[in-house]
């Protein structure tokens, strides 16, 4: 039972074992870099409160990333700022876009911390709803992700966050609920993405987006999420300006 409750390195503990709430700052290719195809990569800051506790930049092919974004496959080492200690590695192969009643080729990501491999992230096949899956180290089920819906289930309630495009901005989240359950009646955490307030902020070229840990998650399963919301991220949240 301790080996299935605890994996990951000394440094994923400290970091995620009091963390209730990581903000992630993505900061993006300017429009110019993005019309000439840089291979400039995006960077990425995790904080707890105000304190930064990790960095990470992806590690793709000029190529993929050119002609398959935001489908593209990537690695992401997700590291500790002072010390360049590994936390996360993130490896997400190229899928075909989130979509609905896919048989094959559906998108995924792998995460690991130092040698122990700590789950995956799967998209599921669904109908109106899109939905992800998270896997821990034995393939047990431990979460499902997917944005609220309405109409007993059937679609996505593109108000639950109230206006659903400020300033341009799509911001429905995405929920978190603990695995097998059906009724899905309440939410144990979030992925969200953070509106921009000012005008500024809308025309920069940095995104924000927030991952709420379920109460009583262990340092690997905050670990594990942390890691699928960069999946959720690529799919959803990085493109939706």
């Amino acid at each position: 039972m301790g080996e299935t409750m605890e994996r990951g390195n000394e440094v994923l503990m400290s970091k995620l074992q009091n963390c209730e709430k990581i903000e992630v700052r993505q900061g993006r290719r300017g429009w110019l870099q993005e019309c000439l195809c840089c291979v400039t990569k995006s960077d990425f800051k995790y904080f707890d409160g105000e304190k930064q506790i990790a960095r990470s930049k992806e590690e793709f092919s000029f190529l993929c990333r050119c002609c398959f974004a935001p489908d593209h496959a990537f690695d992401m080492t997700i590291k500790e700022p002072e010390s360049d200690t590994e936390l996360l590695e993130i490896n997400r192969p190229f899928r075909i876009c989130p979509s609905a009643c896919k048989c094959c080729c559906k998108q995924e990501a792998t995460i690991f911390s130092g040698e122990d491999d700590l789950g995956e992230i799967r998209e599921t096949w669904w109908w109106c709803v899109p939905q992800f899956k998270v896997y821990d180290h034995n393939d047990e089920e431990l979460y499902t992700i997917h944005p609220p819906t309405c109409c007993d289930g059937t679609c996505v309630d593109c108000f639950s966050e109230g206006n659903p495009c400020p300033h341009g901005c799509c911001i429905i989240p995405c929920d978190i609920y603990a695995a097998h359950d059906t009724s899905e009646t309440e939410r144990i955490g979030r992925m969200a993405k953070i509106p921009k307030e000012t005008f500024c902020d809308t025309y920069n070229e940095t995104n924000y987006y927030e991952v709420e840990f379920p109460k009583g998650a262990t340092p690997t399963q905050k670990g594990l999420l942390l890691g699928s919301s960069i999946l959720i991220n690529a799919a959803y949240f990085e493109n939706s300006e």
